[in-house]
């Protein structure tokens, strides 16, 4: 599990420079910016590997619909980061850690009494996350955050199922394929901005690329690390302990941005961390891991 927890850091890490580079620059722009960044890496990695790459196509298409799918998602959880708190959105967007658990309980992994456990603080702590507070316009910005942000969990739930389903046997190949699909569908996003004139720099802003070079660095970071954690292990246990990235966005958020949080968001908080504790080694007693 502990490339899960990297995963996790990494996660919580990019989503944190996510949050603040959509608050500087265009959403589209920091969206691109990752997702060229993970297709440089992706083909840097594919030029030093030794022998042949894979050509099946049930890891070509998979790869190509879960990269696809994370451009949506990570836009989705960006914008959401725009519009709202960091510390709110990054609790119901972990709630796509469920997606996986039920893949898995659909596939025959019998889930233990710790695990359910989990699930049931977590669907708590997304609840109180996004719960209204504040002034009107406040809520309404809330809950549109919370929306935008459902929707990627949405998203990320899937990613992970087909991150895992790609090659489970050859996770680092599955990673690259997959930041190779989703830097693709950001170079249609940058032709389709720069034919429209879409992105504009906001000026003064120093080296505007930086922030989503780090973002994409991270994620690529992260794709591989659960890859890897979730071709030894149910890919819902590495998923649930791998959402353990909201921690690291609220603790980031709180320190560096000081950002105060309403009492009913720090119940969400702790629920959220609260349930990935109560899960076991072994959530999912007897279940075939490399099958």
């Amino acid at each position: 599990m502990a490339l899960a927890g990297i995963a996790a850091t990494g996660w919580g890490f990019s989503d944190f420079l996510a949050g603040v580079g959509a608050r500087r620059l265009p959403v589209r722009a920091v969206l691109i910016g990752a997702q060229l960044t993970g297709l440089v890496l992706a083909l840097v990695y594919l030029a030093v590997r030794d022998g042949p790459l894979p050509t099946d196509p049930r890891l070509l298409v998979i790869s190509a619909v879960a990269g696809t799918l994370s451009v949506p998602g990570m836009g989705l959880v960006y914008r959401a980061m725009r519009d709202g708190s960091l510390a709110v959105v990054a609790p119901v967007a972990a709630g796509a850690a469920l997606i996986p658990v039920a893949w898995g309980l659909l596939h025959g992994e019998r889930l233990s009494a710790g695990g359910i456990l989990g699930a049931v603080a977590a669907m708590a702590g997304m609840t109180c996350a996004s719960w209204p507070a504040g002034d009107r316009a406040g809520r309404r910005a809330r809950w549109r955050a919370a929306w935008c942000a459902g929707g990627a969990a949405l998203c990320f739930g899937t990613f992970f199922v087909l991150v895992h389903e790609a090659a489970p046997d050859d996770p680092y190949i599955a990673t690259a394929y997959v930041r190779l699909a989703g830097g693709i569908a950001g170079l249609l996003l940058l032709t389709e901005a720069l034919v429209r004139r879409r992105i504009r720099m906001p000026r003064g802003t120093g080296s505007p690329w930086l922030l989503p070079v780090g973002v994409g660095v991270l994620e690529t970071v992260a794709d591989g690390a659960f890859a890897v954690a979730a071709a030894g292990v149910a890919v819902g246990a590495a998923a649930v302990v791998s959402s353990l990235y909201p921690a690291v966005t609220v603790l980031l958020n709180a320190v560096l941005l000081r950002e105060r949080l309403p009492a009913v968001h720090l119940c969400g908080c702790s629920p959220r961390w609260s349930g990935w504790r109560a899960w076991p080694p072994d959530p999912f007693p007897g279940a075939d891991l490399h099958r």
